[in-house]
């Protein structure tokens, strides 16, 4: 009986050990990729024949295509006529199918990018290309260099360097129906690769193919291209940089806002833009339209422009140079008014930076008689100053002390609109942290542009805390909440006071713009002094960077 019960269990351990084979545990972790055994046709092959229907490529271990819509990058494009596995189940092999002939004396180049991984443990075999040629020769010249997207500070996932041929049948519209001829896709770093490349003239372009349908979709997508015909004859290294393309104008609708407000939309970042209501006659009208902006304000007072509908549809004429259309907007009664105001600061209310608040309604008159500021349940002298740039905007001018308790009370008067409305009664109160809450940052830019710039100040989220412009070198920003943040660069090359975007279709690059490559790390009770070394240096300058103080 003994003998029995021990013979069930050594045939059970034996069929238990042999189920296990294949997962043995322990032992260090395979970190190896897949390895290339072989393939039919074999890789780099020539004349390989027009008809081909499949391609074999063959692995010492189990594999799958991750993501391969995404990943795999075939020049010149196969379009649906190719179709890759294993998808599903793992296999020895990756197989590409043709259900179109291929065309003649044409190199094709299969880049698998990140797609092909083992089974087991997901490691990938970056960047796998396939190559092979139907004509008698493999087409050799390349071209590389770096994308970068000065506007952002992460690399998008979905840039694409193309290449077109740029022949009697190229028109610039062609970009935005049609996938590139040759294509590539950057790597993390912005380094990208077109290789395998026939001699000839085309077109260099890249674009964030958030769409991803392989073109360009302007309104949608950032694009970069090289200026003139790119004449490949030999290897050669090409920067890009991508940018919003410019819109063209177009009045796109109006609508109403609130009491007495009504909003127009526009695309292509007019200069001016002109307002007339066709139907309505109004006497109280007051337009507010900041220039290269999206959208116009108009306002005016319901109580004496009076409409005795509930809701009446008034139209208006919009002119921008030689365009005109009508726009309509639904005015309701229905709205009521009231006088909001909210706080305009993005950066922490500490000394030195000024309380700045924001009205509903664009202001008439401010009087700081009507004002009380209190710091601790002292009474402090104030005043009121209005925001030559946005009538909404105003700030007070009273000393921030660290420690501090503030209420501010904004009595009837303090503020009086453009309807002749003054504010009711408003009471906010605000609190200072002590200085071991805050952090100091100090921008030392070296080698500045010539030109007068933008530099924009960003917390790690992308919220822009601040702007400033002109050609200041030395930026200090005391009191700042611990946290990581980073600046960015705008040329103002024409010197119009604005930074103009690119265009091209009208072959047209955007201004200089450069972004800080990193974030900087503000921490509690830090004076962090950073020193950010520009390209606009003279040849031979060089510059010692000054260390970080404590």
């Amino acid at each position: 009986m003994r003998f029995k019960i021990f013979s069930l269990f050594l045939i059970t351990a034996l069929v238990f050990s042999c189920a296990r084979q294949g997962t043995p545990s322990g032992g260090p972790k395979d970190e190896t990729p897949p390895k290339y055994l072989s393939s039919v046709p074999d890789t780099l092959s020539v004349n390989v024949p027009l008809t081909l229907n499949e391609i074999k490529i063959n692995f010492d271990e189990y594999v799958i295509l991750k993501d391969y819509q995404n990943n795999v990058v075939v020049s010149p494009s196969l379009g649906n006529s190719a179709t890759f596995m294993p998808v599903g189940s793992p296999a020895k092999s990756v197989r590409v199918k043709f259900s179109e002939p291929l065309k003649e004396n044409t190199t094709y180049n299969i880049n698998f990018g990140n797609a092909i991984q083992d089974n087991n443990e997901g490691n990938i075999l970056s960047a796998y290309q396939f190559v092979f040629s139907t004509g008698d020769f493999l087409d050799s010249l390349k071209i590389n260099g770096i994308v970068s997207v000065p506007s952002d500070r992460k690399q998008s996932k979905t840039l694409i360097v193309g290449l077109y041929p740029f022949d009697e049948n190229y028109k610039d519209s062609l970009i935005m129906r049609e996938k590139p001829f040759y294509v590539a896709k950057p790597d993390e770093s912005g380094n990208f690769k077109l290789n395998y490349l026939k001699p000839g003239k085309y077109q260099l372009v890249a674009f964030d193919d958030e769409v991803q349908n392989m073109h360009f979709d302007p309104g949608k997508e950032k694009i970069g291209f090289v200026d003139g015909v790119v004449d490949l004859n030999s290897n050669q290294k090409i920067d890009l940089e991508l940018f919003s393309q410019k819109k063209n104008y177009k009045a796109l609708k109006a609508e109403q806002k609130e009491y007495g407000h009504l909003v127009f939309k526009f695309e292509g970042e007019p200069d001016e833009v002109d307002i007339k209501p066709i139907d309505f006659e109004f006497k109280t009208a007051s337009v507010s339209y900041k220039p290269k902006s999206d959208s116009l304000n108009f306002w005016f007072n319901p109580a004496i422009d009076s409409i005795a509908e509930k809701s009446k549809r008034i139209k208006f004429l919009v002119t921008h140079k030689d365009s005109k259309d009508t726009v309509s907007v639904v005015y309701s009664n229905n709205f009521k008014r009231k006088l909001k105001i909210l706080s305009d600061s993005k950066l922490e209310f500490s000394p030195g930076r000024k309380l700045k608040l924001t009205a509903s309604y664009p202001i008439q008159k401010l009087d700081s008689a009507f004002v009380k500021v209190y710091r601790d349940s002292l009474l402090v002298k104030t005043g009121l100053i209005a925001d030559e740039q946005n009538k909404n905007n105003f700030s007070f001018d009273f000393p921030v002390e660290l420690s501090s308790k503030y209420k501010v009370e904004l009595l009837p008067g303090a503020l009086t609109d453009i309807f002749g409305e003054i504010n009711d009664s408003i009471k906010y109160n605000f609190n200072t942290k002590t200085r071991n809450d805050y952090g100091h940052l100090k921008l030392i830019l070296k080698h500045p542009p010539e030109k007068p710039y933008f530099l924009k100040f960003f917390n790690e989220k992308g919220v822009q805390l601040d702007e400033q412009y002109g050609r200041n070198t030395e930026f200090e920003y005391n009191y700042l909440i611990p946290g990581n943040y980073y600046f960015q660069i705008l040329i103002d090359e024409n010197e119009n006071g604005f930074w103009d975007t690119g265009d091209f279709f009208e072959r047209k690059k955007p201004e200089p713009a450069l972004i800080y490559p990193g974030l900087i790390n503000v921490r509690v009770m830090w004076n962090t002094e950073e020193t950010w070394i520009l390209p606009f240096g003279k040849p031979g300058e060089v510059f010692e960077p000054v260390a970080p103080s404590d």
